[in-house]
């Protein structure tokens, strides 16, 4: 059952945001330490913008190794952070979700804490980050706006 839900501005385009993810996920998977029930859902907006994310977090890290993983390699084992995007068939073993992806998951109450990445474009990812916080006061929840 969800307990944190915070919409978290990142930017005004992707690029900024990512650069932001960067950081912020670096924090989380810290503040959560090693333990296997503090798994980290990244989601993104499509497979490309996975694979971008999944090489930032190889080559632009310095302060921590982050294991991770796009959730639909079979090839490599589970991972702390896994990486996921609309269309894949992900675990619902993660306790918290960092979501990139302007849309919320339809499974976003099975997580502990989620944070929602808020793109300021004045546009449709502003728009579209707009309407999931409005859903979540549907789905009665009291989210946070860090600005």
């Amino acid at each position: 059952m969800t307990q944190e839900i915070s919409f978290i501005s990142a930017g005004e385009d992707e690029k900024e945001a990512i650069s932001f993810l960067l950081k912020f996920v670096e924090e989380k998977f810290l503040e959560l330490g090693s333990s296997p029930q503090n798994k980290i859902n990244l989601r993104c907006n499509d497979a490309a913008q996975a694979n971008e994310l999944d090489q930032k977090l190889w080559d632009d890290l310095d302060e921590v190794f982050l294991a991770h993983k796009i959730s639909n390699d079979t090839k490599i084992p589970s991972c702390p952070v896994e990486i996921s995007y609309p269309g894949i068939k992900v675990k619902n073993d993660f306790s918290t979700l960092i979501n990139l992806n302007p849309k919320l998951p339809p499974d976003y109450q099975d997580y502990d804490a989620v944070f929602q990445i808020v793109i300021k474009d004045n546009a449709s990812l502003q728009n579209q980050a707009r309407e999931s916080f409005k859903q979540c006061k549907i789905d009665g929840f009291d989210p946070t706006y860090i600005n």
